[in-house]
């Protein structure tokens, strides 16, 4: 049993993976956190009364994606408060450096830690480093300008999105970066790290922190569109949306009016947030491009960069990754790295979300060979 996690909820929104649900009863189920699992399926998942533990809820809502994450804070009464995808995991150890963090010092907002990738390829667990490039506020970021100079293009600061944040700041920032239904996926996280900014600052601690699966692609639908017209910029850059773009825009104006901004910066702080944003985008999805069309016409995949590894993982079969070469590290490997790195971490947590996530790819696999076999 994990415990001293009484004061924290996370809020797991999740649709038609029933699967991942029931392994998100296990994993918490071993802990005293409190968890709502939010649930926009048509149909609602039976959970079995051995998986049902007192410290996790799952509530059936069928509603939007960001109507949920919108009105989540109403089910929260804890000190801390985090967002965590439906296939993926927190680390315990983390978990508790964060929370011991916020406890000591209270100018700090949220916490995160180190990430891993992972996955299951031919019955074995794999690892890869995650977001190691992320950075942190500077110590002088202290005051909203400095924190809003450091964290908004052509700069750029660590992602807060899945922070362990205090709860007044977490219903805010939810609250704020989901009231509305934009035609584009990627528009909230992008508010949630603006007023986080405007809010307060976070820190990286350099414990084992969250483990980010690469066992399904980005989920894109009517509700939550990411590809297509959902793409970041094509929506910013359609006519179709841009009176979407307009109240998008609006929105982050007012969260630095309210923030306290000064009347002459907000224009200045607005249009690097979304004009800077968006040629950002723009400018990293062109470097992908130009480097697939380099390493697939040499077939040099060997040498490929990581985040398009990290990519093909999500989009490519496993015989074909294979043939290339791309392979994560096994548990082994991955305690020799971390403990290169001098990141903190717990073995046996590592071991149990292995664990978990081979008895989920092998029941996966053999649900797919009764479809095939009917």
């Amino acid at each position: 049993m994990f415990t001293g996690f009484d004061e924290l909820t996370i809020i797991i929104p999740t649709v038609s993976r029933p699967k991942f649900v029931l392994r998100q009863h296990k994993y918490w189920g071993m802990s005293d956190a409190n968890v709502v699992i939010l649930d926009g399926a048509n149909e609602p998942i039976e959970i079995p009364e051995s998986l049902r533990h007192k410290n996790v809820r799952y509530i059936h809502t069928g509603t939007r994606f960001n109507d949920r994450l919108a009105t989540a804070g109403k089910l929260i009464t804890t000190r801390y408060a985090a967002l965590l995808c439906d296939d993926e995991f927190f680390a315990f150890g983390g978990l508790r450096a964060a929370i011991d963090r916020l406890n000591r010092d209270p100018q700090v907002i949220g916490c995160v830690g180190r990430s891993l990738f992972f996955f299951v390829d031919q019955g074995r667990f794999l690892l890869a480093h995650a977001y190691r490039d992320w950075k942190p506020f500077s110590p002088a970021a202290q005051t909203l300008h400095s924190r809003l100079q450091e964290d908004l293009p052509p700069n750029k600061t660590h992602k807060a999105q899945f922070a362990v944040m205090r709860t007044p700041e977490w219903i805010s920032i939810f609250e704020n970066s989901y009231r509305q239904f934009f035609s584009s996926g990627y528009t909230y996280e992008r508010l949630i790290n603006l007023q986080r900014t405007i809010l307060g600052r976070t820190e990286i601690l350099d414990d084992l922190f969250w483990f980010r699966s690469m066992e399904n692609p980005p989920i894109s639908s009517e509700n939550v569109p990411r590809t297509g017209k959902g793409e970041f910029v094509r929506w910013a850059r359609s006519p179709e949306y841009q009176e979407e773009v307009k109240f998008y825009r609006a929105t982050a104006r007012q969260l630095l009016i309210d923030g306290g901004v000064a009347p002459q910066d907000v224009k200045v702080f607005e249009e690097r947030f979304f004009l800077g944003g968006v040629e950002r985008q723009e400018a990293k999805q062109q470097r992908l491009v130009r480097r697939f069309n380099r390493r697939f016409r040499s077939f040099v995949f060997a040498w490929s960069p990581r985040k398009f590894r990290l990519f093909a993982k999500r989009y490519f079969s496993n015989r074909l990754l294979r043939i290339f070469g791309w392979q994560g590290f096994t548990i082994g490997e991955m305690y020799h790295s971390l403990n290169g790195l001098g990141t903190r971490f717990v073995e046996r947590e590592i071991e149990i979300i292995g664990r978990l996530s081979l008895e989920t790819a092998a029941e996966l696999q053999l649900e797919r060979e009764k479809q095939h076999d009917q």
